[in-house]
């Protein structure tokens, strides 16, 4: 149903087009907001980092993800009695993007901000909805960068230790369960260690927006990995393409296996927290370190160094 037809319709049933559960924040005016009951609202906030994929997957895969899961999860969510949920518009900024595997830091197609810039504008986030008196969000940016991660982590403690509300990084905690490996015996060998791009990853915006994977997606080249060690000799590579895997062997079953599991983890976790399970102490991928984060660091910190000094001479 069209936003136009869902109001006329709630007009001749004599109620607010506020009262619908799922709402989209950039459609509300300022009575709308007024009207919703702060402690039973949650806000959810989808990511999407700007991040290569090789020639195959583009740059938006993380928020074509992200958007469907934060959309399915409010669903969810409002199906509660009197709850109602508050979707923002993404926001498409994230760090760690996997040609830094390679020592690789500009990139076509990734278009990242640095980790405490990431940090930054969720706070700033954190502040705007904490002084309106939200008391829940939930942020559904599944990148699986630890740096990226642990600065969506702090500003969720930040949110908590400075409002009393929660604010989940979701993926954080998803990410830091595991789940079962859903590819064959067979596929795992050729695939290689599921990181970026490769058959599981294809597989996912094949069940999601299939318009989105490049045709000839199933004659790329195998450059499967092992383990991290290996990965990063193939993202070295001065050819790399950008993918890792056997993206060919990508389906669209096992994309909406591996979706589907996904958000049955995702509702059970978000359940139990709105039901208040203490969770603040469970598994967080912003906990794990890194083996690539001393390079990452060293360029971040040159980024800043530079970014200092340049502001130095504007005062």
């Amino acid at each position: 149903m069209s936003k136009l037809a869902y109001v006329l319709f709630a007009v001749v049933l004599g109620v607010s087009p506020v009262a619908a559960q799922v709402l989209q924040f950039a459609d509300l005016n300022t009575r709308d907001f007024a009207h919703l009951d702060k402690a039973k609202t949650v806000v959810i906030i989808p990511g999407g980092i700007l991040e290569e994929h090789g020639p195959y997957l583009p740059s938006g895969t993380d928020g074509i993800f992200n958007r469907r899961f934060a959309d399915d999860l409010g669903k969810s969510i409002a199906s509660r009695p009197g709850w109602t949920v508050l979707i923002l518009p993404s926001v498409p900024l994230g760090a760690g993007a996997a040609n830094e595997i390679g020592h690789k830091y500009s990139f076509a197609g990734s278009c990242t901000v640095l980790p405490a810039t990431l940090r930054g504008v969720f706070m700033d986030i954190a502040d705007q909805l904490g002084q309106q008196h939200f008391q829940w969000i939930l942020v559904v940016s599944g990148h699986g960068d630890p740096a990226h991660n642990r600065m969506l982590d702090q500003a969720g403690d930040y949110f908590h230790d400075i409002y009393g509300g929660d604010m989940v990084n979701v993926f954080g905690h998803l990410w830091a369960m595991g789940l079962e490996d859903l590819r064959t015996a067979r596929e795992q060998k050729e695939d290689g260690l599921a990181e970026h791009a490769t058959m599981v990853e294809t597989s996912w915006i094949l069940a999601l927006n299939p318009a989105a994977v490049s045709k000839d997606y199933k004659s790329a080249k195998p450059l499967p990995g092992e383990n991290l060690e290996q990965l990063e000799k193939v993202a070295s590579a001065s050819d790399w393409p950008g993918y890792f895997g056997t993206p060919g062997l990508a389906s669209v079953a096992l994309g909406q296996k591996e979706y589907d599991r996904w958000l049955l983890r995702g509702n059970e976790l978000i359940s139990s927290i709105l039901d208040g399970k203490a969770y603040r102490n469970l598994s967080r991928l912003g906990n794990v370190d890194d083996p690539a984060d001393a390079a990452a660091v060293a360029n971040n910190e040159r980024l800043e160094r530079q970014h200092d000094a340049w502001l130095a001479k504007k005062k």
